[in-house]
């Protein structure tokens, strides 16, 4: 018997820290759980709030923030009784609503004119409607007479020019080289850096124009970056464009040629 129970001495050690071990797992387990269920509203206002940093749309991350706060508010309130938390939060609600509600009347109040809505429907196709009203408030619509100078050839333009009717002379020296109708931007090829004009863009026929300065571009850059990559879009469609009418003129002086 003796024998017996040295033999089953090692079993017992094992089973009992198998037990122990067992223990140690439901209570990490146990800890994990009250970990994420206590804290549950406390994670999801981080969450909430990483999410909204991911956000491209103003709106969308103004929403997510929103939630955030209210998530962080229930948390500090029933789970913790943290009143600073509370009202620091529910600051940061109230603030989200009123930008909230500027968003949306800034949206649902733009209003355009038929040349500007002819603008957005060619070239600007991103944004909302309150960014794309800001952006033409960058800007201004002009008349311009034959003879005005848009660009001069070694010199960095004063405007980017969307072009709305009329026609412009392209010149090089004395001697004109080609003519541009509506629908088309100048200057934009400068756009970036310190580009200067390759060549002289004169008025030729009574033209209606926007304009926006040179200086305002270099400042939406960098402080309205989301702005400038509406500018942005539209040349590159604008450059699209110049390209096709380019190849059709070179095409169909190929086949009048022949």
């Amino acid at each position: 018997m003796a024998e017996r129970a040295r033999a089953c001495k090692p079993l017992d050690r094992a089973l009992a820290g198998t037990g122990v071990f067992q223990r140690e797992i439901a209570l990490d387990f146990g800890a994990a759980f009250h970990f994420i269920s206590d804290g549950f509203f406390g994670h999801l206002s981080y969450l909430l709030l990483i999410v909204s940093m991911m956000m491209r749309r103003m709106m969308m991350l103004r929403l997510f923030v929103l939630a955030s706060a209210i998530a962080g508010i229930i948390f500090d309130f029933f789970f913790l009784s943290n009143y600073v938390g509370v009202f620091w939060q529910a600051l940061l609600v109230a603030v989200n609503l009123f930008q909230i509600v500027m968003l949306w009347l800034r949206d649902h109040r733009a209003r355009f004119r038929d040349e500007e809505q002819a603008l957005i429907n060619r070239f600007i196709h991103g944004g909302t409607p309150g960014s794309r009203r800001m952006l033409l408030d960058f800007g201004h619509w002009a008349d311009l007479d034959p003879g005005e100078v848009l660009t001069v050839e070694g010199a960095r333009p004063r405007h980017l020019t969307y072009l709305a009717a009329g026609e412009v002379a392209i010149r090089h020296g004395a001697r004109d080289i080609a003519h541009m109708g509506a629908g088309h931007f100048i200057g934009e090829m400068s756009l970036m850096g310190e580009g200067k004009a390759s060549a002289d863009v004169v008025v030729s026929q009574p033209a209606r124009v926007w304009q926006i300065e040179r200086g305002k571009l270099d400042r939406m850059k960098v402080n309205q970056p989301h702005l400038f990559a509406l500018i942005e879009g539209a040349i590159s469609l604008g450059l699209r464009e110049k390209l096709i009418d380019g190849n059709r003129r070179k095409t169909g002086q190929g086949v009048t040629a022949g």
